[in-house]
C-alpha cells in the first residue's frame, strides 16, 4: 500500500494551513491606544492573530495521523514512502501562521544601532537613546569682556599702575555631560579653548544620593565662590579673595552625600583625596596627598546648588551654612586652572623680594617638592529669598615653609556680597535686572602691618535668559598696601561683559 500521496497532503496542509475560524483580526485606536476586534473610525489594523492552543491541537492531530500512516507503512513497505525520520522532521518544522508572518515581516536585528532622540534643554543639545542607557549633552559658552584700565586683580603697587585697557574673549568653553550604560553612571568633560586646557574630566557614580562618588579631574568642593561656575556668578568675576585661598581643580576622588533631606538637621557632606598639584601635573611631587572636607547644614529650604543670584526667585527662604577644611603638602602655595596650575602666592619678604619660591623655576632657586605645608579653613553663609541673595565667606590659611626653619605665615580673607531684583516693588524696572554690591579684604600676613588688599564693587546685571544669557556692568575700587615701602595705592576698574551659553 502506497500512502505517500495522503501523507504528503497532510504535510502540505499543515505547512500552509490558515484556520480562519480560529484567527482574529485586531485593531488599535490611534488616539486612545485601545484594542478592538472590529474595524472602525480612526482604527488601524494590527494584523491577524491565532489562538496558540488551537494551533497546538492541530499539530498534535497531524502528528497522530502521520504516526498512524507510519504504522501502516511498516506492515506494507513501499520504496516511495517517507522514512520515519523524514516524517518526524516534517512535523517538527511545521510553523504557525503567526510565526510565518513574523519571519516574513520582522526586520533583521542590528545590535550596533540603538534608536535615539534629539532635543534642546538646560544643558544644551541633548542626545538620548530610547532605552535611556546613553545620553550626551553638548553646551558651548562664550564670555566677551571689556576691562579698563586692567583686568586681573592687583597684588602689588606696580599692578595698580597698569594701563592695559582691552577687549578680550575671557572664556570660550565646550561642555560634554551625560550618562553611559546606566542613568546613574555619569560623565563630565569641559575644555577651555581660550587658554587652552582640559578643565574637567570625571566620572560620577550617582546611584545613591547619600553617597555619590566622583573620580577624575574637577573642582574640589571647598567654597561656594570657587565651585560656582564663572557663568553662574553674581559679579563679572570672583572677588580678590579667590586667588589667595582657592584649592581650585585637582585630580583625585571625592564623595558627596545628602543626609536627612527635608528635616531640620538636613545636611550635605563632601570628602576628597587628591594629588595636590592642580590639573597640570600627572604625578605627585612627594608622598603626601591633599585632603579636603566640607559640611553643609541645609537649615532652610534644603540643599541649594552652587549658583549665585536668586534668579529662581525662591518663594520660601533658603539658607545653607557651611564649614570646610583642607590640608596639603607640595611645592605650590596657590593654584590656577591652566597647563601650569601649581603657582606661588604674590607677596614680599622683609628685603622686598618674593616671599615664596616659584614651582615653575627649576633647580635650587625654585620651590622644592613638598616644601610648603598648608592648612586652611573656611566658613560660609548662603541665603536666597524672593529675589534677594546673600553670600559670605571667611577664610584662614597657614603656610609652613619646611625648608626655611618651618617659618609660618597666617593669612586671613573674606567677603560679603548681596544682590536684589527690585521689579517686585518698582514696576518700571524689567524683571531681569539685578543690583548687587560686594566688599572683600585680604590680610597677607596677620603678624605684619600694611599688607592688606581691599575691594569695593557694584554691579548691574541684566538676565536675558537666566545665567545662560546675561549682560553685566561692574565698577570696583581696588586698593593695595606695600609692607616694605609702607605705601598704599588704589585704582578704579570697570568691567563690561556678555556671558552667553547655548
Amino acid at each position: 500500500m502506497n500512502n505517500l500521496p495522503r501523507l504528503t497532503c497532510y504535510l502540505i496542509f499543515a505547512a500552509f494551513f490558515n484556520p480562519s475560524a480560529n484567527a482574529l483580526d485586531l485593531y488599535v485606536d490611534n488616539d486612545t491606544q485601545q484594542i478592538y476586534a472590529a474595524p472602525g473610525h480612526n482604527r488601524t489594523r494590527l494584523g491577524t492573530f491565532e489562538k496558540k492552543e488551537e494551533i497546538e491541537k492541530l499539530r498534535a492531530s497531524l502528528k497522530a495521523e502521520i504516526e498512524k500512516e507510519l504504522q501502516l507503512k511498516e506492515k506494507h513497505p513501499s520504496n516511495n514512502a517517507l522514512t520515519e525520520n523524514q516524517a518526524v522532521a516534517s512535523v517538527q518544522n511545521i510553523l504557525t501562521e503567526e510565526e510565518m508572518a513574523k519571519n516574513r515581516t520582522a526586520p533583521p536585528k542590528n545590535k550596533a544601532n540603538t534608536p535615539a532622540t534629539t532635543s534642546y534643554g538646560k544643558n544644551g543639545f541633548e542626545f538620548r537613546t530610547d532605552n535611556d542607557k546613553f545620553s550626551l549633552a553638548i553646551q558651548n559658552r562664550l564670555q566677551a569682556r571689556y576691562a579698563e584700565p586692567f583686568d586681573s586683580d592687583p597684588r602689588t603697587l606696580a599692578d595698580v599702575q597698569r594701563d592695559e585697557s582691552s577687549f578680550m574673549i575671557r572664556r570660550a568653553r565646550t561642555k560634554l555631560n551625560g550618562h553611559a550604560y546606566s542613568p546613574w553612571l555619569k560623565y563630565y568633560l569641559q575644555y577651555d579653548w581660550s587658554q587652552p586646557v582640559l578643565r574637567d574630566a570625571n566620572l560620577t557614580y550617582d546611584k545613591y544620593k547619600w553617597a555619590q562618588v566622583r573620580v577624575g579631574r574637577g573642582k574640589v568642593s571647598y567654597n561656594n565662590e570657587r565651585v560656582t561656575s564663572s557663568g553662574s556668578q553674581q559679579f563679572v568675576n570672583r572677588s580678590i579673595v579667590n586667588d589667595i585661598f582657592t584649592v581650585d581643580r585637582q585630580q583625585g576622588i571625592e564623595v558627596k552625600g545628602n543626609l536627612f533631606p527635608g528635616q531640620w538637621y538636613d545636611f550635605t557632606y563632601y570628602a576628597g583625596v587628591f594629588t595636590g598639584l592642580g590639573v597640570g601635573e600627572r604625578n605627585n611631587d612627594d608622598g603626601n596627598m591633599m585632603y579636603s572636607g566640607r559640611l553643609q547644614w541645609n537649615a532652610l529650604g534644603g540643599e541649594m546648588r552652587f549658583s549665585q543670584s536668586d534668579v529662581e526667585y525662591h518663594e520660601h527662604p533658603a539658607l545653607n551654612i557651611s564649614i570646610a577644611a583642607n590640608t596639603n603638602r607640595s611645592k605650590c602655595t596657590a593654584f590656577e586652572t591652566d597647563s601650569r596650575s601649581c603657582r606661588r602666592l604674590t607677596d614680599l619678604n622683609a628685603a622686598g623680594g618674593a616671599r615664596y619660591r616659584d614651582p615653575a623655576t627649576s633647580g635650587a632657586a625654585g620651590a622644592q617638592n613638598g616644601q610648603y605645608e598648608i592648612q586652611q579653613m573656611m566658613e560660609e553663609v548662603h541665603f536666597k529669598w524672593k529675589g534677594f541673595s546673600l553670600l559670605h565667606e571667611l577664610h584662614a590659611k597657614e603656610i609652613k615653609d619646611t625648608l626655611n626653619n618651618d617659618a609660618r605665615t597666617k593669612l586671613l580673607g573674606g567677603f560679603v556680597q548681596a544682590g536684589y531684583f527690585p521689579h517686585a516693588f518698582l514696576d518700571f524696572i524689567p524683571t531681569g535686572i539685578e543690583f548687587a554690591g560686594r566688599y572683600a579684604v585680604v590680610d597677607m600676613d596677620t603678624s605684619r602691618d600694611n599688607d592688606k588688599q581691599t575691594e569695593f564693587s557694584a554691579v548691574i546685571n541684566y538676565f536675558l535668559e537666566g545665567h545662560f544669557n546675561k549682560l553685566s556692568l561692574q565698577f570696583s575700587r581696588l586698593s593695595v598696601e606695600d609692607p616694605v615701602r609702607l605705601q598704599k595705592d588704589a585704582e578704579n576698574r570697570m568691567w563690561a561683559q556678555w556671558d552667553f551659553s547655548f
